[in-house]
């Protein structure tokens, strides 16, 4: 009996039209992933192109030689925090 519907649904299968049209949305999910894993390719908060070649060489030098400036921070007055002084403050 087991066979007979196995067999049955089989041959009921092979029936289907394999040119039938698609759904409208088939597709939407692998081309929603492929749009959100593309980089943008002229993103808003690029840098001015146009920038001086000696000022990244020296930039580059810094990094190298371990003499990067520390970044000021915009909340706190442009004063870099330092947790060492604040303790030895308390003390």
């Amino acid at each position: 009996m087991k066979r007979l519907i196995l067999l049955v649904g089989l041959a009921l299968s092979g029936c289907a039209d394999p040119h039938e049209p698609l759904s409208r949305d088939f597709g939407n999910a692998v081309n929603s992933n492929i749009a959100a894993q593309v980089i943008n390719p002229t993103p808003q908060w690029s840098g001015d192109p146009s920038t001086n070649g000696q000022r990244v060489d020296n930039a580059v030098n810094r990094y190298l030689n371990n003499k990067v400036y520390r970044p000021l921070l915009p909340l706190e007055g442009g004063k870099v925090y330092d947790h060492t002084s604040e303790q030895s403050q308390q003390q």
